[in-house]
């Protein structure tokens, strides 16, 4: 008895996992998607996909066996009056099916951010097969006519465009990488999101269409990270250049790896930021508020010409002025330029409503004229970890040969 119950045992699980296998898509059978594009606006949108061709991923130039001869993704576009609907026409003309668990980039054009992504937004929060952890950028033009760039020496462009972010937010700090997941948590609460631009660099873009740019020792043309697009709610109404952005992301202690630049007429030095901890306080005066913003940063001296040695703690100790004097301009940069768009990207609001619930109430109204109006209280500390190996800068000791 004991056996014919394990023998039906084994028969019903064999039956599961049978019955488990009827729906499956045979990986030939899948466009594996690596980055998407949307253009357009409500009732008339413009998707672009990026799909990998595994018969190029071997090795070769330009991802190609072949020597450059073939590409190693494929990309078209389809049109809808929705998303959904531009998604369902891609079985008109691709033989395979889209298959989005490998797309790690979307790219929404400037004009579609401009009148509204309220729909690309629903469609990431409704959809089971978008990823909410997506990487979102703004495209200086069409987003359909960035995915159709290659970008050396990557071969797949959706992965080269994933990977520049993420070095510079670790080496550089100036545009942050943001998620679908952030971009909808900032846009729906009080504050502002600022989402990545990218342009096209060099007087000859459509040859970035072509392999034949893996030849080249150089290429004349390239895809920047160029800017950031700032939302309010889910609309796109302003934009960062560098600098202004990276004073952003001393406000938002986004900074990971930064370096700063210290010149004063034949002085110059440079520093590595390896560490920063930044602390932003809205306190409250009378009726008003001001800004207080509290940095302490950790770093090396890459580089100084000034004629003094390194060893003396009070040229030390000026050094690190000059960095936190540098940091502090930063700041006060970014600052003003959030201030003049009258726009609260750092998330003062947010500070403010959870510190002041009741006066919060009062102000919510009247928060854009508030934040324009408010004043900034900066105050830097700086340690210079390592100096360096050198007391005297190098072109001194070349004075004492």
């Amino acid at each position: 008895m004991v056996r014919q119950l394990r023998v039906s045992y084994v028969l019903f699980i064999a039956g599961l996992l049978l019955t488990g296998c009827v729906d499956r898509t045979e990986l030939n059978e899948l466009a594996i998607t690596t980055a998407t594009g949307i253009d357009g606006h409500k009732g008339d949108w413009i998707n672009t996909y990026q799909i990998i061709i595994p018969s190029a991923m071997t090795t070769g130039s330009g991802g190609s066996s072949t020597g450059a001869s073939q590409s190693a993704v494929h990309t078209f576009s389809t049109h809808g009056k929705t998303l959904r609907e531009t998604v369902m026409k891609s079985s008109l003309e691709y033989p395979r099916k889209l298959y989005f668990a490998q797309n790690n980039i979307l790219v929404i054009g400037k004009k579609a951010a401009e009148q509204g992504i309220e729909e690309i937004i629903d469609i990431y929060l409704r959809n089971l097969d978008s990823r909410e952890t997506v990487k979102v950028f703004i495209a200086n033009g069409e987003a359909r006519d960035f995915l159709r760039k290659l970008v050396p020496p990557e071969k797949i462009p959706g992965q080269a465009l994933e990977k520049i972010i993420e070095r510079d937010s670790k080496l550089g700090s100036i545009y942050p990488a943001i998620s679908m997941y952030e971009f909808i948590s900032k846009i729906s609460s009080d504050s502002a999101a600022g989402v990545p631009e990218i342009s096209l660099v060099g007087s000859e873009p459509e040859k970035l269409d072509s392999v034949d740019v893996f030849k080249e020792t150089s290429a004349k043309n390239k895809l920047k990270l160029s800017g950031l697009s700032i939302f309010q709610k889910d609309k796109r109404v302003g934009f960062l250049n560098e600098k202004e952005s990276m004073g952003v992301s001393w406000l938002n202690n986004q900074i990971k790896n930064t370096t700063v630049n210290y010149v004063d007429g034949n002085v110059m030095s440079a520093f590595l930021i390896r560490k920063a901890k930044v602390k932003v306080t809205p306190i409250k005066n009378l009726n008003h508020y001001y800004l207080n913003v509290d940095v302490k940063a950790t770093g090396d001296l890459l580089s100084a010409s000034s004629q003094r040695e390194m060893k003396d703690m009070q040229s030390i100790h000026q050094l690190q002025m000059q960095a936190a004097e540098i940091i502090k301009l930063q700041i006060q940069e970014g600052w003003k330029a959030l201030q003049q768009k009258n726009i609260d990207l750092i998330g003062v609001g947010n500070k403010i409503h959870h510190k002041y619930p009741k006066d919060w109430k009062k102000i919510k109204e009247t928060w854009p004229e508030e934040f324009a109006n408010m004043d900034i209280k900066i105050v830097v500390k700086m340690k210079l970890a390592r100096p360096g190996l050198f007391e005297k800068s190098f072109n001194e000791l070349l004075k004492n040969e």
